[in-house]
């Protein structure tokens, strides 16, 4: 079992989940809809005691799936008092499988099935290193907490990691995971100062590498038709568009930048009109100053659904709609 998360009408839903397998593929299903407050099926009977409401329990056995109670304890962990968290230990995770022992070849030919984005992913967030050059044929043991579960668990697992980012990091990431750096492979900055390289390049190529991610089959294990960006990769896009790479003296490049006669472009703010910016998002400008920062980004996501090109959107629109949206972030910053 696991806790995923979606978003409706602005806020963030929990489930409980597992995966399953059927006709040859894993796949997920709802076992219990915990709303949005997941801490109000915590029991706290006195002391350092805690017991999660046996109607979740006794759902998810009236459903006909079977229930490990401790199990369902350790997911409602990130969920308890703060208070408790201090003074409980919180058990291990554990194992079904363990593959310690195993040869590197053994490693590489269980891991083939695990998608190259996957991959990526994982390294940087295990490494933080921009260069994954070898990535597609170094096995990490890692890479095997991947195994045996399905596209929504993967998300799941990896969307708790991503949020431990920094603001930093996140532009970096992006660019990193999509592989941008391939498309400046003649720049010698491409792996260690991609701020530096032309932004409205990398827009092009950041669109181009999120739309053959969200049509291919093999990662989200089916071949149904995608009419719009999924909700998986909705993130992605907005990560990319509300972060900009970190330009600071505590980098270990920076001194290769400082007191040269390097070209180092500066920030490239949006050229877009805050008028044409209101236009492309179906408002006002005085709608858009009555609206909070969490209001645009909804606002925007949906359109991202509606207007994407592999719903027949066209190409330039959607980039257009990703530069008014970041426009309109730029004017409530400043």
């Amino acid at each position: 079992m696991y806790i995923a998360k979606e978003q409706i009408k602005g806020q963030t839903h929990y489930y409980i989940r597992e995966t399953y397998e059927e006709g040859g593929k894993l796949k997920s299903r709802t076992l219990f809809a915990l709303g949005p407050d997941p801490a109000r099926y915590i029991m706290y009977p006195g002391g350092n005691a805690y017991y999660i409401h046996e109607s979740v329990e006794l759902s998810i056995l009236e459903k006909g799936y079977e229930v490990d109670t401790f199990e369902l304890e350790d997911l409602f962990w990130p969920f308890l008092e703060t208070r408790l968290k201090r003074i409980i230990k919180r058990p291990p995770v554990k194992v079904k499988r363990s593959y310690k022992g195993m040869s590197i070849d053994k490693l590489r030919e269980i891991q083939s099935g695990i998608h190259i984005f996957d991959k990526r992913r994982l390294h940087y967030l295990r490494f933080g290193q921009v260069d994954q050059r070898r990535i597609a044929v170094t096995p990490y043991r890692f890479y095997n907490r991947l195994l045996g579960k399905s596209r929504d668990e993967i998300e799941a697992y990896i969307d708790e990691i991503e949020e431990r980012l920094k603001p930093s990091e996140i532009k970096i990431y992006i660019y990193t995971i999509f592989n941008l750096q391939r498309y400046f492979f003649d720049n010698p900055y491409s792996l260690t100062a991609p701020f530096v390289l032309e932004q409205d390049r990398m827009d092009d190529y950041f669109m181009d590498e999120l739309c053959r991610l969200n049509s291919d089959d093999t990662f989200f294990g089916d071949n149904g038709e995608r009419k719009s960006l999924h909700r998986y990769l909705v993130k992605y896009l907005i990560m990319y568009f509300d972060s900009e790479f970190v330009r600071s003296p505590g980098n270990d490049w920076f001194s290769q930048f400082k007191d040269s006669n390097f070209y180092n472009p500066p920030y490239r703010e949006s050229r877009m009109s805050l008028q044409e910016a209101c236009r492309r998002l179906n408002i006002t400008e005085q709608q858009y100053r009555a609206m909070s920062k969490k209001e645009i980004v909804t606002r925007f996501k949906r359109l991202a659904h509606e207007c994407h090109p592999d719903k027949g959107g066209g190409h330039e629109d959607f980039i257009a709609l990703c530069e008014a949206y970041k426009r309109l972030l730029e004017a409530k910053r400043g």
